[in-house]
């Protein structure tokens, strides 16, 4: 089902696989914010373990507002990505680079991962004028945006790849005592914080070129009141974000759809993993018309779930979370054109695309067609977790049997005291008859 807004129709989609005409999707802009010598290049990649130098070669990779990134070729042709971290402090990337080396450091192969420095145990340092540099591994592959944009691949073939990828870095374990960084004390998750602790409010009203304007006087507001709400939900399980979850932050193999990994590390941070699969969804669902197509969001919620179901409360709070995250990416471009960037006066409105989307969200219609696909989503993991070794501690233990049963009873109705107790031993004994059965053909 594609819904659409304003009159439009609602219309069931033709069987069989689609394949999307050539659309434009929300990208990363194609800018670089500096262009290196081949000598700074050269003595920037000395720093770091990994990179044989002298270069063999290099090229620019376009990396949006807040960074430059260079692919580096080395002379045994080994690639990496150096990459400059523009208005962040080092202790900002230091943090990113945790978050990411700790996903690798647990077996997730998915993520472009920090390089160590030659002469430190830290990946990141600061050149002279106080700019962040680290060096990241390199992951093969094309941007999803791009490859979705040709209209060559079945959209539903590279969503459900996507997702089945992101619930992977989700099944990553993160102990109590790791101290990496939380979404919701600092950076990171496009700046929820900055959203929940008002600075980002305050900017707004402080500047003369925003401070009357709708977006601040007649929406901002009421969606901020939902957004800190939503993030305020006990029960919800956290993990490692990714935190831009974007089709331009994913690689994918052209051909296939299949997904090679993720990409940029700026919003890497631990939250509510509903976060993500929400910002994912918003960010991969909508087409350029405002309509929200229901069937990428299933293909995305299916892909997801098969290796990690949505909990109840997660399946409860996605709306909100849609919205939520949608409005993090809304105001950072009606900040970046109308504040601090105002010279590129026709980017402007930029936030109205996604100022829509969070309206088209409220609607019955619309809501009503997300929490059919959420209600039908599977109750069990049906596939292992992708980028894993399959003997990795992550597959055996991310799902043990107790809690399986237990979340098939819950959607089959059998978890009351009073309800078919008979039956629910029934099923204990067989889910760990097949568990055996199971864990004896990974072993061959």
């Amino acid at each position: 089902v594609q819904i659409q807004r304003s009159g439009r129709h609602v219309g069931e989609p033709p069987t069989g696989p689609v394949r999307l005409e050539a659309q434009q999707f929300m990208s990363k802009a194609e800018v670089a914010k500096e262009t290196l010598s081949a000598n700074e290049l050269t003595s920037l990649c000395s720093r770091f373990v990994g990179v044989t130098l002298p270069l063999a070669d290099h090229r620019v990779l376009f990396g949006g507002y807040s960074g430059t990134s260079v692919a580096v070729t080395g002379a045994d042709g080994g690639k990496a990505v150096l990459k400059l971290c523009h208005n962040y402090t080092v202790s900002d990337a230091v943090q990113q680079a945790a978050v990411a080396a700790h996903a690798a450091a647990s077996g997730f192969a998915g993520v472009c991962a920090p390089l160590q420095l030659i002469d430190s145990t830290s990946s990141v340092f600061a050149r002279p004028d106080g700019t962040p540099v680290m060096m990241l591994s390199w992951v093969e592959g094309v941007a999803a945006d791009k490859v979705l944009a040709a209209g060559k691949l079945d959209s539903a073939v590279l969503l459900s790849s996507i997702g089945a990828g992101l619930a992977a870095l989700h099944s990553v374990p993160v102990p109590a005592t790791a101290s990496l960084r939380a979404c919701e004390q600092g950076s990171g998750a496009c700046d929820v914080a900055k959203h929940m602790n008002g600075e980002l409010n305050s900017k707004m009203q402080r500047s003369e070129h925003t401070r009357a304007h709708p977006f601040v006087t007649e929406f901002y507001a009421t969606e901020l009141t939902s957004l800190t709400h939503a993030m305020g939900a006990a029960g919800l399980p956290r993990g490692i974000l990714h935190g831009d979850p974007f089709l331009d932050n994913m690689l994918v193999d052209a051909t296939s759809g299949r997904l090679a990994g993720f990409v940029d590390l700026e919003d890497f941070c631990i939250g509510p993993l509903i976060f993500d699969v929400a910002c994912c969804a918003s960010a991969c669902c909508f087409r350029t018309d405002g309509a929200l197509d229901i069937r990428r969001l299933r293909a995305l919620l299916g892909g997801y779930a098969a290796v990690r179901p949505l909990t109840c409360i997660e399946r409860a709070s996605f709306l909100a979370f849609m919205r939520l995250t949608m409005l993090c990416n809304c105001t950072w471009r009606f900040i970046n054109f109308n504040i601090d960037h105002r010279e590129i006066a026709e980017c402007r409105d930029a936030h109205v695309e996604l100022q829509e989307r969070i309206v088209a969200l409220h609607d019955d219609i619309t809501s009503a067609a997300v929490e059919a696909v959420l209600k039908a989503l599977p109750a069990i993991p049906t596939m292992e977790p992708p980028f894993f070794a399959r003997s990795s501690t992550v597959v055996a233990a991310r799902h043990p049997p107790s809690l399986q049963l237990h979340a098939f009873a819950a959607a089959a109705g059998l978890t009351s005291s009073r309800r078919r107790p008979a039956l629910l031993g029934v099923l204990v004994g067989v889910g760990a008859i097949w568990w055996v059965l199971r864990r004896a053909r990974a072993a061959h």
